[in-house]
């Protein structure tokens, strides 16, 4: 089946989420950036944030209640959330280059309702694609498969006509699994190759 889509992940892959040095920024030693990053940051309760299910307040009652010694740190954290991504450098050329070459581009991300708000607007890359799907408006996250089968539903586009690349192994196996072909994304250089190799470029 011929490729006619490309799919991306956005989270450290068009984008750097910067989570820790995003903390360093804030001044906060390096034993309460580990801490915050293991404990809040890559917890279950952030994958709720994910599902749109949890707001940003309730991250800060739950984790000052849960973590008073941090009080100020988790507070300046969610009150200063809109710099924990920046955009990569080559994202929306790298977009522009694939519409150039006849491809859609979609996104699809794992990605919270009210930080999607503050950071979607900013990036450079999002008017240059054909469409994306936020998991926290859709209640559904990957790599659970009703996700992926949206694409198809809400564009109009079969899945085994994308190339798929994310960042997170169970997110790239997912895709293949449901007929994409679907790339772990390594950084920029390795993609090219990969993307070479495979003759979509």
């Amino acid at each position: 089946m011929a490729i006619k889509n490309i799919v991306f992940d956005v989270g450290d892959v068009l984008v750097d989420f910067r989570y820790e040095d995003f903390m360093r920024d804030l001044g906060f030693e390096e034993d309460v950036v580990s801490f915050l990053a293991e404990n809040m940051v890559l917890t279950e309760f952030w994958h709720e944030l994910d599902l749109g299910v949890r707001t940003n307040a309730e991250a800060v009652e739950t984790f000052t209640n849960k973590f008073p010694q941090y009080k100020d740190e988790i507070i300046k954290f969610w009150d200063n959330v809109e710099d924990i991504v920046k955009e990569y450098d080559y994202a929306p050329g790298l977009v522009q280059m694939l519409k150039d070459k006849g491809y859609r581009v979609y996104i699809l991300s794992n990605y919270p309702i009210e930080t999607a708000e503050m950071h979607w607007p900013k990036f450079n890359f999002l008017p240059l694609t054909d469409g994306h799907i936020i998991s926290g408006y859709e209640k559904v996250t990957k790599p659970d498969e009703p996700i992926y089968r949206l694409l198809e539903s809400r564009f109009g586009i079969k899945l085994n006509e994308c190339v798929f690349i994310d960042d997170r192994q169970v997110n790239v196996d997912a895709g293949n699994s449901y007929g994409m072909q679907a790339i772990l994304f390594k950084g920029y250089d390795d993609l090219m190759k990969e993307l070479k190799s495979r003759e979509i470029i």
